[in-house]
C-alpha cells in the first residue's frame, strides 16, 4: 500500500462514524482509532489501566514463590515410574518437602519446598531435561 491510499484511508475514516479500523495487506499491518475525549484524559485513563494491572500482577507475584532448578539433569515427578508423583497441582506442601528428582551423572537430588503453601503450576514435563536455574514449579504462600 502506498502513502496516497493510506492517506485517502485515513481521510475516509475520520469523516467516518468508525471508532476504530484495522487493515493487514502483504504482512503489514495497522489500526486507526478515534479518541472519544481529550488526549490527556485518554492518556491518564491508558496509565492507570496499566498502573492497576501492574500492581494487581506484582500482587500476584508476591504471593507466587518459583523453585528453580539448582543442577542441570533430568526432571522427574516421582521417585520411580510405579509410584504416584510426589506433588501435583493444587497440593499443600511444607517446608522442606520433597517435590521432585533431579537426575545428574546418575545421582538422584531430591528437590525440596522452601516455603509452605499450595502447588498452583508445575512447570516441566516428566522425564524433561531441566537447564540450571529454570522453574520448576510455582507455589502459592500461605
Amino acid at each position: 500500500m502506498d502513502i496516497k491510499q493510506l492517506r485517502k484511508i485515513i481521510k475516509v475514516f475520520e469523516e467516518s462514524s468508525l471508532s476504530e479500523l484495522e487493515i493487514e495487506e502483504k504482512g503489514t499491518r495497522f489500526k486507526l482509532v478515534k479518541s472519544t475525549g481529550s488526549p490527556v484524559k485518554e492518556r491518564e485513563k491508558s496509565f492507570s489501566i496499566q498502573e492497576k494491572i501492574e500492581t494487581e500482577g506484582k500482587k500476584e507475584e508476591e504471593k507466587l514463590f518459583s523453585v528453580r532448578s539448582p543442577l542441570v539433569g533430568t526432571f522427574y515427578r516421582a521417585p520411580s515410574p510405579e509410584e504416584e508423583p510426589f506433588v501435583e497441582v493444587g497440593d499443600e506442601v511444607t517446608e522442606g518437602q520433597t517435590l521432585c528428582i533431579i537426575e545428574a551423572m546418575k545421582v538422584m537430588n531430591e528437590i525440596t519446598s522452601e516455603v509452605s503453601g499450595k502447588v498452583k503450576k508445575i512447570l516441566v514435563e516428566n522425564g524433561q531435561p531441566v537447564e540450571y536455574d529454570q522453574e520448576l514449579f510455582l507455589i502459592e504462600r500461605k
